[in-house]
């Protein structure tokens, strides 16, 4: 039986040379164009064949296919899947670099950060490219570690609240599984935290998760327009403290808005 790809756009017969008839899936890709899945029975024949240069050619497809999924399950929004440590343009900007090195040290001893449950804080003004950095090491660490079950997710701190709000007096989905969803990743990134109205609704549900995660060491990355006494009022000190912990890291976007903004 074949399994559905993730994200079908469109679904339509192809003929193979070799199986006949087959259902043939276009597949969203992450970061660039979709692609037609294939007939799954030439997949399988490769990873299974005789010969070891195509079985290995057929396990790269396989994992490359597995890698897409995990990527598109990750919710890197449109705008960010092309957002890299490798094109992150620090030039000979100083603080720049510094953020640089922050996330690629992040993602390289992620083995060590998820151990402990070191959190990280990209605070600054908008435009200085918190969220292509945060989405990145959310990125490169699936692309390090997806194999081995590695999970990630990307959200906005109004998008959890939004969750929990819709779970009020609706059948099916509760409270209680949207934080279970928010706790269940390997790696959390919660982009636009103060945003919000300042209510003490939000700051006991962001509480929640960030709770959640920090009794189950648990790395979060939360990405803010607001310095740290200000995120207090946002969050709450318990968060910023549970976030503080064991060495968390935060660091600050200092310089002007690359879109012009104040």
């Amino acid at each position: 039986m074949t399994t559905r790809p993730h994200y079908t756009i469109e679904t339509r017969a192809g003929q193979c040379v070799e199986h006949g008839q087959y259902p043939n899936a276009l597949v969203e890709q992450f970061g660039t164009d979709p692609a037609w899945y294939g007939c799954s029975r030439c997949q399988f024949d490769r990873r299974h064949a005789a010969d070891p240069i195509v079985r290995a050619g057929g396990a790269i497809e396989h994992a490359n296919r597995q890698l897409n999924a995990q990527l598109l399950d990750s919710g890197i929004q449109l705008r960010f899947q092309q957002s890299t440590l490798d094109n992150w343009v620090a030039g000979n900007d100083k603080a720049k670099a510094k953020a640089w090195n922050v996330a690629t040290g992040f993602v390289e001893a992620f083995a060590e950060n998820f151990e402990v449950g070191r959190c990280v804080m990209l605070l600054g003004k908008p435009g200085t490219g918190k969220t292509h950095l945060a989405t990145a090491i959310l990125q490169q660490t699936i692309r390090y570690f997806g194999a081995q079950g590695m999970t990630g997710l990307y959200t906005t701190a109004g998008g959890i609240i939004r969750a929990v709000k819709a779970t009020f007096g609706a059948q099916g989905k509760t409270e209680a599984s949207v934080y279970a969803d928010m706790i269940a990743p390997h790696l959390l990134v919660i982009d636009e935290v103060g945003l919000q109205n300042g209510t003490d609704f939000e700051r006991q549900t962001l509480f929640e998760v960030i709770n959640g995660r920090y009794e189950q060491a648990k790395p979060t990355i939360v990405v803010s327009n607001l310095a740290i006494p200000q995120l207090r009022d946002a969050l709450g000190d318990r968060s910023v403290d549970r976030l503080r912990d064991r060495g968390g890291l935060v660091e600050v976007f200092g310089w002007e808005s690359a879109r012009g903004a104040a």
